[in-house]
Parts: structure tokens; C-alpha cells; sequence
């Protein structure tokens, strides 16, 4: 059964503005207030804190390694003239706070490659959460009187923006 534009209890041009209201509201004024409204909770920061607590959670103990008594040096400060037999006998921790600093400055260099990209992650869970555009459009087009969850709990919709897969890129592997 068709529909007859005549019998319409609202003429053609009543429902081409309200297309044309919902497509505004939709691509435009919705985008634009989520833009703003997301600018104003202060997205990014939360976003990189975030982001930057879960990187560090991932970083290793750092190892302890026993505080050994160096005889060489205790040797040569009682007996200065022993120098030549101070010199042989070495620190016998030396090798594992080498090692220890060597790996400590690998995490390091580790944590900072994967903060590197927190800023693209949180630009990308703001543009995945934008794509919503029937909440927004919603939210936009009553006046904001309508208020969606998707937007009531918009940072709730940001984070599982952030953690979607789509958002997840240089991000390393937890295990």
C-alpha cells in the first residue's frame, strides 16, 4: 500500500523542514555541542591520565638487588698501599646493578614509545563518539531537552570509545 502525499494531514513542505531540521541537526549543530560539550569536561586530560595510569600499571618491578659489602674498596681504605690488590678484587654486584640499570632504562624507554600515541587514542575515542549521530542529533534537534544515555554518560561512551579496537592501534599487547 502506497502512501498518498495528498491525504498527508501536513503539506510537502512541513515535511521536507523537518527532514532538512533533522538533517542539521544530525550533521552540524549535534557534532557541533558534542565538540563543545566534550571540550568542556576536559576530555583530553582525563583521556591522557587515564591512559597514562593503565601504561604505568603495565610497568615491571624494579629488581632488588642485596647491598653486597665491596671488600676492595673497604681493603684499600684501611691499607692505601695494597692498591695494586684492591684494584683485582671487583664489586661483586657491579655486573647485576649494570644490568638492573640497563633494563630499567629499556621500560623506561618502553613506556615512553607507548605514551607517545595517548593523544591520538583520545582524538580518535572523540571522533568514534561523534559518529553516534542519532543521539546527538537528538540531543541537538529537541533543544536539549531530550538527553540520550549515549550523552548523559558521555564519559562513560568516551572511555569504551577510547578502549574499542578501532582506537586501540599502537597499543601493546598486556601479557
Amino acid at each position: 500500500m502506497s502512501i498518498d502525499a495528498p491525504t498527508l494531514p501536513v503539506g510537502g513542505a512541513a515535511v521536507l523542514a523537518a527532514l532538512g531540521y533533522a538533517a542539521v541537526s544530525a550533521f552540524i549543530t549535534g557534532p557541533e555541542i558534542a565538540s563543545r560539550e566534550i571540550a568542556r569536561s576536559d576530555w583530553q586530560e582525563v583521556c591522557e591520565t587515564s591512559l597514562l595510569a593503565e601504561i604505568e600499571a603495565t610497568r615491571r618491578p624494579d629488581q632488588l638487588i642485596p647491598d653486597a659489602p665491596d671488600l676492595g674498596g673497604m681493603l684499600c681504605s684501611v691499607y692505601p698501599e695494597m692498591r695494586d690488590l684492591c684494584a683485582m678484587i671487583p664489586d661483586p654486584m657491579a655486573q647485576a646493578r649494570e644490568i638492573e640499570k640497563r633494563r630499567r632504562a629499556a621500560e623506561d624507554a618502553r613506556i615512553r614509545r607507548v605514551a607517545e600515541g595517548m593523544t591520538d587514542r583520545c582524538t580518535c575515542a572523540v571522533a568514534v563518539y561523534a559518529e553516534d549521530r542519532l543521539s546527538l542529533a537528538l540531543y541537538a534537534g529537541s533543544g536539549r531537552l531530550i538527553t540520550p544515555n549515549a550523552v548523559k554518560n558521555r564519559e562513560t561512551a568516551l572511555m569504551r570509545a577510547l578502549n574499542s579496537p578501532s582506537c586501540s592501534f599502537g597499543r601493546e599487547d598486556k601479557s
